[in-house]
């Protein structure tokens, strides 16, 4: 949301829930993952025509991240808060039509605490899960982002974007390399004004 016409702020919220089944043991696992963010940016024009911006934003979030197994040896857990700070620069493209492109990379700090778990320090060591209290961990997050709206309902975009995740550390963390999104968003103020007119 733009407040004014140089600054802008941003939150968003995601829930994520998997679960998987099968293999020798007949394991089952599940995982749920909720983190909040809030940040605060600037935004300019690059060029008269007011078609190129770049923009950088800075924010933090907070979650938390939990996943359970259950097999026929018995139950194990292991859950923790999360809590995380970013920085996003980025260009962003409209063209003539209703499409708008933006390239970004953002630069993460996770940091992992209050962990509560029931598994042993072998399978903790065997899940990549034993050094995630010692520091945070940093991120690099390219990305490409794609939007586009039609002319008859101004305040209706529809958005994807596709990104990549590379993580900066001596030691490894299981993490998602690849992610992709889809979504959609309103422009309240413009759907208003579409109708008073």
């Amino acid at each position: 949301i733009a407040i004014t016409d140089n600054w802008a702020i941003q939150a968003s919220h995601f829930y994520r829930w998997e679960k998987s089944e099968g293999g020798p043991d007949s394991m089952q696992v599940k995982y749920q993952r909720n983190l909040t963010e809030l940040g605060i940016g600037y935004y300019m024009p690059l060029n008269n025509k007011k078609n190129v911006f770049f923009q950088f934003f800075v924010g933090g979030g907070i979650g938390k991240f939990s996943f359970s197994d259950r097999d026929k040896y018995g139950y194990n857990f292991h859950e923790t808060n999360v809590s995380k700070i970013y920085l996003q620069p980025a260009m962003l493209f409209k063209t003539k039509g209703s499409f708008t492109n933006a390239v970004s990379v953002r630069s993460s700090i996770i940091n992992y605490r209050n962990i509560k778990t029931s598994y042993d320090a072998t399978q903790l060591q065997d899940f990549y899960l034993d050094n995630l209290n010692n520091r945070g961990k940093v991120f690099i997050e390219p990305a490409y982002t794609a939007s586009f709206g039609f002319k008859n309902v101004p305040g209706l975009r529809f958005e994807f974007q596709a990104g990549l995740s590379f993580l900066v550390a001596r030691r490894y963390v299981d993490y998602r390399f690849i992610n992709f999104s889809a979504g959609t968003w309103l422009n309240m103020a413009q759907l208003f004004n579409k109708k008073a007119e």
